[in-house]
C-alpha cells in the first residue's frame, strides 16, 4: 500500500456510503455490486468531511509556499548574490580605471503586453524573468528557452501569464529562491505570487496599502509604489531580526514614507513620519543591496538617500542630486559603496555612499519626460538605460562614463532596462 493513501475498499465504502447520505440508494446498490465493496448502505457524509478537510489543507498549502519554511532561515550563501565582491566595481582597490571590453548584443527573443511594458526583473539565480504591464499582467519567462529557441511546438519562453492586479504595474522583484515574485501596482497594493504551482494565476498573498493620515494625502489616480525584496540575509542582533531579514519587502509610495513589511505576516516597519531625514516628496525607487545591510530610495524631490537596512537610519543623504530635478531610479553596487541614480536632467550619475561625492556622470541619454531605469550589468562594467531621443538602449563604461554602445531594437522609449544577475543579458521594456 502506498504511504498516506486509503486503500481501494475503504474509499469504495466512502463512495457507498456518502451516495446513501445523499439519497441515492439504488445507485449505492448498483456500485456496491458492481465493484464489490463490502458495505452495510448505511448512510455517512464521512467523504464529504474528508474531502473538505483535504480542500483546507490544500489552500492552506497554497499560502505557505517554499520560501517560508523554517529550512529557508539558515544563513547560505544565494547563488549570483554576489558575496564575492572582489571582480565587482571598487575604486579603492583599482589603481586606475581602465575600460572593459564590451559584449556584442544580439536580440534573442521579443514579446509583447497588450499595454505598454513598464518594469521587469530577473531571479537571482537568473534562470527567470518577469515583466509587468500597464495592461495589468505580468509574465514570467524561462531565460534558458528565450536564448536557446528551437522552434518546437513546446519552444514557448513565456511560460506564465499573471493576472490578479486591476490597474498599472509598477515594479517586480522575485524572492531569492526565485519561486517566489512580488508586484506592486496603482491598484494599492503588493501581491505576492508562487511560481512554483504551475497552474495558479493568482496571488497567493495580497496586502492593500494604506497610507496614515498624518502623511501626505494621496491622489489614486497618480499613485505609483514600487518596491523590493530582499536578496539575502545579514547578520545583525537588532530589530527586525536576521531571521526576520530574510523576509522582507520594502516599498515606496507617491508620500515620503519608507515601508518595510513582512513578506508572511505584512508586518510594517517605518520611518517615523516626523523624522528630519525623510524625503520631501513621493518616493520613486527602492532598492536592496545584495546583502540586505543597506538600501536606496530616489524621490521626486530631487534627493537620493541611503539607509541602514537593520535599523532603517538614513545613513547618506545627497540633496539635489540631479540639479534639483526628480531621480526617477536608484541601484547600489555589490558591495554598497556606490549607488548610481538617472535624474531627470538627462544625467546618470555614481555617487560614492561613504562620502556622498559624486565619482562619475554619464550623459548622452534623452531622460526628461518618462521615468527611465539606469542599471549596472551582472558584473557592473557598464551601465546601461534608455533614451527617449532615439529609442536605443545606450551603454557607458561604469569606470570611465564613455558612452561606448547604442543597442537598438524597440520602436518606442525604452522605460526599463532589467540587467541579468549572472552574464551580460538585458531585457529592455517599451512604452509602446
Amino acid at each position: 500500500m502506498e504511504p498516506n493513501v486509503l486503500s481501494q475498499d475503504e474509499v469504495l465504502l466512502l463512495i457507498v456510503s456518502q451516495l446513501a447520505a445523499y439519497g441515492f440508494s439504488q445507485l449505492a446498490q448498483t456500485v456496491a455490486a458492481v465493484t464489490g465493496a463490502v458495505a452495510e448502505l448505511a448512510p455517512s457524509s464521512k467523504l464529504s468531511e474528508l474531502l473538505f478537510l483535504g480542500k483546507e489543507q490544500d489552500e492552506s498549502e497554497e499560502l505557505e509556499p517554499t520560501e517560508f519554511s523554517a529550512e529557508e532561515d539558515q544563513d547560505e550563501p544565494m547563488e549570483g548574490s554576489g558575496d564575492s565582491h572582489s571582480k565587482y566595481l571598487d575604486f579603492d582597490n583599482e589603481l586606475k580605471p581602465t575600460s572593459r571590453p564590451f559584449p556584442e548584443y544580439t536580440q534573442l527573443y521579443y514579446t509583447q503586453h497588450k499595454g505598454p511594458c513598464r518594469c521587469a526583473a530577473f531571479s537571482t539565480d537568473g534562470k527567470y524573468a518577469a515583466t509587468g504591464s500597464h495592461d495589468t499582467s505580468l509574465k514570467v519567462l524561462d531565460v534558458s528557452k528565450m536564448k536557446n529557441r528551437t522552434g518546437d511546438a513546446g519552444d514557448k519562453p513565456v511560460i506564465r501569464t499573471l493576472y490578479d492586479h486591476v490597474a498599472t504595474v509598477n515594479d517586480l522583484s522575485f524572492h531569492p529562491n526565485g519561486l517566489v515574485l512580488a508586484s506592486c501596482s496603482d491598484d494599492q497594493s503588493i501581491k505576492l505570487f508562487d511560481l512554483s504551482k504551475p497552474g495558479v494565476k493568482r496571488a497567493f498573498r495580497t496586502h492593500t496599502l494604506c497610507v496614515p493620515s498624518a502623511f501626505i494625502p494621496l491622489a489614486t489616480s497618480s499613485w505609483q509604489v514600487c518596491i523590493d525584496t530582499l536578496r539575502t540575509s545579514i547578520s545583525s542582533s537588532s530589530s527586525p531580526t536576521c531571521r526576520e531579514l530574510k523576509k522582507l519587502t520594502i516599498q515606496g509610495t507617491d508620500d515620503n514614507s519608507v515601508r518595510i513589511y513582512d513578506v508572511k505576516t505584512f508586518q510594517c516597519y517605518t520611518t517615523p513620519s516626523t523624522a528630519p531625514d525623510l524625503h520631501r516628496g513621493g518616493i520613486t525607487h527602492v532598492r536592496y543591496s545584495s546583502t540586505g545591510s543597506v538600501f536606496a530610495t530616489s524621490s521626486a524631490d530631487g534627493s537620493v538617500k541611503v539607509w541602514d537596512g537593520v535599523s532603517g537610519k538614513c545613513v547618506r543623504s545627497i540633496e539635489n542630486a540631479h540639479a534639483g530635478a526628480p531621480v526617477s531610479s536608484v541601484r547600489l553596487s555589490r558591495n554598497g559603496k556606490y549607488v548610481l541614480s538617472a535624474g531627470k536632467d538627462s544625467v546618470i550619475r555614481l555617487w560614492d555612499v561613504g562620502s556622498g561625492r559624486e565619482m562619475v556622470r554619464y550623459e548622452g541619454a534623452g531622460h526628461m519626460r518618462e521615468s527611465l531605469q539606469a542599471a549596472f550589468t551582472y558584473n557592473e562594467d557598464f551601465v546601461l538605460m534608455g533614451d527617449e531621443n532615439s529609442y536605443n538602449v545606450l551603454c557607458w563604461d561604469t569606470r570611465t562614463g564613455i558612452l561606448v554602445k547604442k543597442i537598438q531594437g524597440q520602436n518606442n522609449i525604452v522605460k526599463c532596462v532589467a540587467t541579468s544577475t549572472t552574464d551580460p543579458g538585458f531585457l529592455s521594456c517599451s512604452v509602446a
